[in-house]
């Protein structure tokens, strides 16, 4: 695996670095949500994350696994 290769999170729809998750088909965010791994450290820029490029979207399972629905 490349260190700069994308995929598409299955959950969230989001692009995101796939050295940056523990789980090949979800982002670090979706992963650590709902199975849990270790999340990324989250900064934004630009409307993406600079460590996972993840960029802040969540499926309604997550909103209602996490209250924010």
């Amino acid at each position: 695996m490349k260190k700069d290769e994308f995929a598409i999170c299955d959950e969230c729809g989001s692009k995101f670095l796939r050295i940056s998750s523990k789980m090949m088909a979800l982002c670090p965010e979706c992963a650590h949500i709902l199975y849990g791994y270790p999340n990324c450290n989250h900064i934004f820029k630009n409307g993406r994350c600079i460590h996972c490029y993840w960029n802040g979207s969540r499926s309604e399972c997550i909103k209602r696994l996490i209250g924010d629905d």
